[in-house]
């Protein structure tokens, strides 16, 4: 498995309609396309405003498919990109490789 681990800084004070918004949009959309979430994270001592969520895909093939695939749901693009649009200030995006004892436990968690 392969990991997209996003780091957001948002607006002051948006952190809970984010992910109001990601709870009712974005992962839905992600997990029609496979991708599992496999952490998401908001700080409670260091930088505030943030939120870290990282994204299970089986492969870079699965990745280079799905990225395309959710970005154009129309879901996606009518229903999340405005609820969010103006919240995100900064974002890091890496692809990072999961160790064989992690992958086999995640796997193992979806049963």
């Amino acid at each position: 498995m392969i990991y997209d681990m996003r780091t957001y800084d948002l607006t002051p004070g948006s952190v809970p309609a984010y992910m109001q918004a990601v709870r009712e949009v974005a992962l839905p959309v992600r997990e029609a396309q496979g991708i599992k979430l496999a952490g998401w994270y908001t700080p409670d001592v260091g930088k505030l405003h943030r939120v870290v969520h990282i994204w299970a895909y089986r492969d870079y093939a699965h990745f280079e498919e799905a990225r395309p695939a959710f970005r154009n749901d129309p879901r996606w693009v009518n229903e999340y990109l405005p609820r969010v649009k103006g919240m995100v200030v900064s974002q890091q995006s890496m692809v990072m490789n999961g160790s064989d004892f992690w992958n086999e436990r995640f796997e193992q968690s979806f049963g």
